[in-house]
């Protein structure tokens, strides 16, 4: 499954075009030395004071090695089997960001986005991330893999800087979401579902 959205960004007062690309792939098609430092950029953003994953759903904890922590990753994409999707996202052919999920087992069966390895691209930049025009690929991305489902959800720690770029896309006018459940104590967090509606 491929999906293509040509996009304009200004970088430096300048207007330019880049073609971003969404695909679903196998874990062997997976680049293990791009993944290495997609999850080196990330884990600053992930290990974060409000941490932006949960390793003790990993058998890990936040005091865990960096390889050990990278193992970790490793196993929980190469695990996505089945009904379970790993993607990549690529900006003009360079990659910056292997992604996993899976549909939910219950209800409507939305697509559950879990993980983001992130790196910059080509330009240096990482702001391809935080544009309504990734919403918009993700919107499309998330509904090719659950029958057109009209909500995804993601599970993320009360306070955190995740928590935080869903409210932003909430001002912006992205999205719109909803907390339909929240575990008061999940291994040392406040750990909330949204239930996300893309509007872009």
């Amino acid at each position: 499954m491929r999906t293509t959205l040509d996009i304009g960004m200004a970088i430096l007062g300048k207007k330019i075009k880049m073609t971003m690309t969404f695909t679903k792939i196998n874990y062997n098609d997976i680049d293990q030395t791009i993944f290495e430092e997609c999850f080196t950029k990330s884990l600053p953003y992930l290990d974060a004071d409000k941490p932006n994953i949960v390793w003790e759903e990993f058998g890990l904890t936040k005091s865990s090695s960096t390889a050990d922590k990278l193992n970790g990753m490793k196993t929980a994409y190469a695990d996505h089997q089945a009904n379970d999707v790993i993607f990549k996202v690529d900006i003009d052919g360079r990659i910056v960001c292997y992604s996993c999920g899976m549909r939910e087992h219950q209800g409507d069966r939305m697509f559950s986005h879990e993980l983001d390895l992130m790196r910059e691209d080509a330009s240096g930049s990482q702001g391809w991330s935080y544009i309504s025009e990734y919403n918009t690929k993700c919107n499309e991305f998330y509904k090719s893999q659950s029958d057109d489902c009209l909500t995804s959800s993601v599970w993320v720690v009360e306070g955190s800087s995740m928590e935080k770029a869903y409210n932003d896309c909430v001002f912006a006018g992205w999205v719109t979401f909803t907390n339909p459940v929240t575990l008061e104590n999940h291994h040392g967090y406040r750990y909330k579902k949204l239930v996300v509606t893309f509007k872009v």
